[in-house]
């Protein structure tokens, strides 16, 4: 080229770049431009482009390269009532049978450590569950000193061997940011539940491991605070074998003084036992339940040691011999458990008792210890009646009368605290005292109960006494404590009551009044009123792929080949994609979306004919998005 004609040639390329500018080569979810339709940042449905910023050295916004991490609210950044806790050695305490929380992960990449503290209860698992919002995947794992015991997801089952202190830990696998996630540890102790074996019967039924236990010779022993899967499967295969049934006879070792909780749960449908406990003799049972409750056929009973013995037991089919039809898939199985009324299975044996029974509300189990009246030997009869409390002597009497219930209490039918229960009386509910009384307990009648019965002595009060405690200096007492006997004491009863010795002048006292708590909470703040908001949305095309620009300098133009698409469905939808509005794009390729919403209230922008959707700024009234031509 010859040398003359390079000043022409940088004059030229001078005037192209002042007329021909270049089409900008980036474009973004912003007010004015938005990313091109094909992006990976905006093709991922319900996604969050990361926010950009421009450079040092250009105003336009950062060039999109790969898909980054979704955002997430900036909410809940505070650490958790157990923070610090990031460490074995720092591991917050955890109750038993409770929920506890919420707990958060943070800061990022956090691990939190609590601790656990199991009982020893041979027939008590602990069930360890985690229930987090959608945004956390955890991982939960349990070590007792060095050991790993149990690691999984979601939940963790401790078997009965994991005695004493343990720590869990929770971390958190989900890479995304944790701000605003949250989580919840339940723990639970449970009875162990069946095999599966014992569930699904074969060809040929196996008796249970115990048999051959048919009589009080052959008593399989066991041991307090087991729980055993029997079955009434007759141990000899010969036709009928069993012609009364299986019974299954076993003995327990007792101590002196202490209660003891004697059950079968856990029925195969169409299995009746009952049980009978012997003391001594052999001939006659202490005694024998059938059926704990109205609903259902589980038999239990509770009962207290005389004596440190043997206790012998005997669980037999209610039907006798006669087979049960049964589902072809199980066995005339049931489970049995001899607890120490104090223990942690008693306590959850007889919540499933009451569940399985359909007796949901608590109440005394139905039998008791009867003593001898010889009292000799430690031996006891069923058939004796109940016993007067020791110390109670003659049964007395006293004035009968209207009487309230000073505090919650259960109406017996006997004056035994594990006598049946009639009924549950509330405090202020009106009673009649009937007149007998044995030992401390007092015999009434009450509308909550067609029978008779019985309450301690400490639960009542006579209605006039209180009357008096209305009147009372200091006090005060809603008349609805009042029996219909004393109806006609109102609020206008005398203000003076002698508290002196008789011939003192009288002091003077006023019925002091006590404002009760509202009986609900106040109200909320009224919710933030919405505004009108309005969203311009243009679509425009073009036939220049993303950063096709020209390459002859940075003030080289180009013309703006971009074009309005009209006839496009444009949405407006909230964070849980619910269509606030919605319409279509006229010839100039723009929209006006209009809704009232609440303040702050997070928005996007969708178009379902290309599966995309834009989130907007609360403040933001118009935007711009370019697709390709290729795609229309």
């Amino acid at each position: 080229m010859s040398r003359s004609l390079l000043p022409l040639l940088v004059v030229v390329l001078g005037f192209l770049g002042q007329s021909l500018p270049f089409l900008p080569t980036r474009l973004s979810a912003q007010l004015e431009q938005t990313p091109m339709l094909g992006e990976p940042v905006m093709m991922t449905p319900l996604g969050t482009p990361a926010a950009m910023t421009p450079s040092d050295g250009d105003a336009s916004p950062e060039p999109v390269g790969t898909t980054p991490a979704p955002s997430r609210p900036t909410t809940n950044r505070a650490p958790d009532a157990c923070e610090p806790n990031d460490a074995p050695a720092q591991a917050c305490p955890l109750p038993l049978d409770a929920v506890s929380g919420p707990f958060t992960v943070v800061p990022e990449h956090d691990q939190d450590f609590f601790q656990l503290t199991l009982p020893q209860e041979p027939a008590i698992q602990t069930v360890i569950t985690v229930r987090a919002t959608a945004g956390l995947d955890l991982v939960l794992a349990v070590r007792q000193g060095e050991t790993l015991v149990a690691r999984g997801a979601a939940s963790l089952t401790l078997a009965p061997t994991v005695v004493g202190p343990v720590v869990l830990r929770v971390e958190n696998r989900d890479p995304r940011p944790a701000a605003g996630e949250q989580y919840r540890i339940e723990v639970r102790r449970e009875i162990v539940p069946p095999s599966e074996t014992n569930l699904v019967a074969a060809d040929t039924p196996a008796p249970d491991a115990l048999e051959n236990n048919w009589s009080f010779a052959t008593a399989a022993p066991i041991a307090v605070g087991m729980v055993y899967d029997l079955s009434f499967v007759c141990p000899d295969p010969r036709p009928d074998a069993c012609p009364g049934g299986d019974h299954d006879y076993l003995q327990v070792p007792v101590k002196a003084g202490v209660r003891y909780l004697v059950a079968t749960f856990d029925l195969t449908p169409g299995v009746d036992p009952v049980v009978e406990l012997f003391w001594h003799e052999r001939t006659a049972a202490v005694v024998g339940n059938d059926d704990y409750g109205p609903g259902g056929m589980l038999a239990a009973l509770t009962w207290t040691a005389p004596q440190d013995g043997m206790l012998h037991v005997r669980v037999a089919p209610r039907n006798g011999g006669m087979v049960p039809i049964l589902a072809e898939e199980t066995t005339a199985s049931y489970r049995f458990a001899v607890a120490a009324g104090a223990s942690e299975l008693a306590h959850k044996l007889a919540a499933t008792i009451r569940q399985q029974a359909n007796l949901p509300t608590p109440t005394a189990l139905p039998t008791r210890i009867v003593p001898s009246p010889s009292g000799s030997g430690g031996s006891s009869t069923g058939a004796s009646s109940p016993v007067t409390p020791t110390g109670s002597g003659a049964q007395e009497t006293i004035a009968a009368g209207p009487a309230v219930i000073v505090q919650e209490t259960v109406l017996r039918r006997e004056p035994f605290a594990d006598a049946p229960a009639l009924a549950t009386l509330v405090a202020e509910a009106p009673v009649t005292v009937r007149g007998p009384v044995r030992g401390l307990w007092v015999s009434v009648e009450s509308a909550a109960s067609i029978l008779p019965g019985w309450v301690r002595f400490s639960d009542i009060q006579r209605a006039s006494a209180a009357v008096e405690a209305h009147a009372t200096p200091g006090t005060a007492t809603p008349p609805s404590q009042l029996a219909a006997g004393t109806a006609s004491a109102t609020a206008t009863m005398p203000s003076a009551v002698p508290t002196s010795a008789p011939g003192a002048p009288a002091a003077a006292a006023q019925v002091v009044v006590t404002a009760l708590d509202p009986a609900l909470p106040a109200p909320g703040p009224a919710p933030a009123s919405r505004l009108p908001y309005t969203l311009a949305v243009t679509v425009v095309a073009t036939n220049r792929p993303p950063g096709s620009g020209g390459t002859l300098g940075f003030a080289t133009p180009a013309p703006d080949m971009r074009q309005p698409v009209g006839r496009v469905r444009v949405q407006l939808v909230s964070v849980f994609g619910d269509v606030l509005a919605e319409g279509l794009t006229d010839a100039a390729g723009t929209v006006q979306l209009r809704r009232d919403v609440r303040p702050g209230a997070a928005l996007h922008v969708r178009m379902p004919a290309w599966g995309v959707e834009l989130p907007v700024e609360p403040d933001q009234t118009t935007l711009i998005v370019t697709i390709p031509e290729e795609l229309l």
